[in-house]
C-alpha cells in the first residue's frame, strides 16, 4: 500500500485577485442569445467588491459613520436660525 503524499496549495491574495480579474473579463465579454455582447454588469460590480475587500478598502467592522457638528443656531443678517442639528452638549453643572 502506497500513501498519497497530500498536496496543499497555498492560496494567496494574488491568486484570488487574478482569478477575479479574469471574472470580470468574462463578464464583460459575455455573449447574448445572438451572440452580441451583452454585459454581465452585476457579476462584474460583485467582483470589484471582492478585489476591494481583498485590498482592504471594505470591512465590515469598520464603523463608516462620520461625526457631525452640533449646530444650534446661527446668525444671518442680524436674526436668529435654530439649525438643532447634531445632539446637544452635554455639560456638567456646577452648583457654587
Amino acid at each position: 500500500m502506497v500513501k498519497k503524499k497530500k498536496e496543499t496549495k497555498n492560496y494567496s491574495k494574488d491568486d484570488s485577485f487574478e482569478n477575479l480579474e479574469t471574472v470580470q473579463q468574462m463578464a464583460l465579454n459575455r455573449r447574448g442569445k445572438d451572440d452580441e455582447i451583452n454585459p454581465d454588469i452585476s457579476v462584474f460590480l460583485k467582483a470589484e467588491e471582492l478585489k476591494g475587500k481583498l485590498c482592504g478598502l471594505y470591512s465590515e467592522k469598520q464603523n463608516n459613520f462620520q461625526s457631525i457638528n452640533v449646530m444650534g443656531s446661527v446668525k444671518i443678517n442680524g436674526k436668529n436660525l435654530e439649525v438643532n442639528v447634531g445632539e446637544a452638549v452635554k455639560t456638567e453643572q456646577s452648583d457654587d
